[in-house]
């Protein structure tokens, strides 16, 4: 099975946890091998019930989850992992120059204040060491067309391209795969758009 197919094979399970199993192929197959080997700070944003590091296997880090459910957290498992109840867009939770890898599986994609976006997008760069990463998968919008979703943010990739660069981030990855399908959460129909992953360094 090549990396395409893998790909969309964990796309296709990615009802049976709280975070999309692509994310999980995105960070074994592109984030992982960026990462020191020592020990390493992770922040994995908007985790919902469970961090997909639960089921990252052999990785030597210190890992805290933040979401702003409470009952999320609340039936987050008993772990190594620190579940935190938190607002990203509050710099409250996050600690200045501390990881060195902070993700994002689609937590942008819930924020549709700009302004709100843009604060989140300070406080990951605030908290990421010198060299730290952060990596996330989002839903873009496609070339072609326009789409929309209730209780989504969908931008361009240039758009987000041109708000990493804003606050300094440095764009190490930035790939594209079109044309995926997601439950449009108004009305249960099927939307298809864009889906970026990108890492970034401080």
């Amino acid at each position: 099975m090549d990396s395409q197919e893998l790909f969309e094979e964990y796309f296709k399970l990615n009802q049976q946890h709280s975070y999309s199993l692509s994310v999980l192929s995105f960070f074994e197959e592109v984030v992982r091998s960026r990462l020191p080997q020592n020990g390493i700070s992770v922040l994995d944003i908007g985790c919902g019930n469970y961090s997909l590091f639960e089921d990252v296997k052999d990785l030597k880090a210190d890992i805290s989850a933040i979401d702003f459910s409470k009952m999320a957290i609340s039936q987050a498992p008993h772990s190594k992992i620190k579940y935190i109840e938190g607002n990203v867009i509050s710099s409250l939770f996050f600690k200045d120059s501390f990881y060195d890898l902070i993700v994002d599986s689609h937590c942008l994609n819930c924020i549709l204040e700009e302004s709100d976006r843009l604060q989140v997008l300070k406080n990951i760069y605030n908290a990421l060491k010198m060299d730290g990463l952060f990596a996330s998968e989002l839903m873009v919008q496609p070339i072609d067309r326009t789409v929309a979703m209730p209780y989504k943010k969908i931008k361009t990739m240039l758009e987000i391209e041109n708000d990493l660069n804003s606050f300094g981030f440095k764009i190490q990855y930035f790939q594209a795969m079109t044309n995926y399908s997601f439950v449009n959460e108004g009305d249960g129909s099927e939307i298809k758009c864009d889906l970026l992953r990108l890492i970034a360094s401080k």
